[in-house]
């Protein structure tokens, strides 16, 4: 296989890659045991994933969110473009629209003024994508450690550990053949597992492969939220205004061209 070069944007976009090679799947044929990591190749794959290239891309969506037999369908889109403080990040989700500039100090700006939200919270009530899933925030924990290697998605993977200082754990799957995160568990201070995030499967638009759809689940509570994405622009500039927050509050045209997914 061809080193591949990957295209990053942290989260959502940080399962897009640009194949070198075209894969048909994410299952591939039984690979050799990958070799555990040293201390030294650690600390590179953790700031590799850290300082990773971004994708300047949009996405229309559909996000499924299921709890026992009911399910609820809502649609939107999201745009993604790096600056130099970091990643510029917007949702449109029905009437509103949230804005997280990579220069803001982590505060999520919001088409409604009243309302406050933090990378925690959920985008909308009633599902579980929430900026957090996107920025991936462990990835600056100054405590991790390797853990082992483990098929993961038909593919061997390190799983590596990141700790926070209260207890909680957010362990990784990282696919070194794709350079890519295949998938992201959390646990909480007793090693139960809470939450998982993961990539199902990728899908070629324009010379690029991108993810097709990832899979978020609240274990506890037995919810699952899946994003998949329709129409997507990724040779594309995007226009300033898009993150420009006084246009969060005003009637949004988008003046982009998609490409049906």
């Amino acid at each position: 296989m061809r080193r591949l070069k990957k295209i990053f944007v942290l989260g959502l976009g940080c399962f897009c890659v640009n194949f070198c090679d075209a894969i048909h799947s994410l299952r591939s044929k039984k690979l050799s045991v990958l070799p555990p990591l040293t201390s030294a190749q650690l600390g590179e794959v953790v700031q590799k994933l850290k300082v990773a290239n971004n994708l300047e891309c949009a996405f229309v969506f559909n996000l499924k969110t299921t709890t026992g037999k009911k399910s609820e369908t809502i649609g939107g889109k999201f745009y993604s473009q790096q600056n130099s403080d970091g990643m510029n990040l917007r949702f449109n989700l029905g009437n509103q629209s949230f804005l997280f500039l990579g220069n803001s100090n982590g505060e999520i700006l919001c088409s409604e003024k009243l309302k406050k939200i933090t990378s925690a919270d959920p985008l909308q009530p009633g599902h579980l994508l929430n900026f957090a899933d996107i920025l991936m925030p462990f990835l600056d924990y100054k405590t991790y450690e390797y853990r082992n290697s483990k098929r993961v998605q038909g593919r061997n993977t390190h799983i590596i550990r990141f700790k926070e200082l209260a207890g909680q754990s957010i362990d990784i799957a990282y696919d070194p053949a794709y350079e890519a995160i295949l998938r992201v568990e959390y646990f909480d201070e007793k090693e139960k597992l809470i939450r998982t995030f993961k990539l199902l499967n990728f899908k070629k638009s324009q010379h690029t492969w991108l993810m097709k759809s990832i899979e978020i689940e609240d274990v506890s509570n037995k919810i699952t939220t899946q994003l998949t994405i329709e129409k997507v622009v990724v040779e594309q500039i995007l226009p300033p205004m898009i993150f420009d927050k006084n246009s969060l509050e005003k009637n949004f045209v988008d003046p982009l061209v998609y490409a049906a997914f």
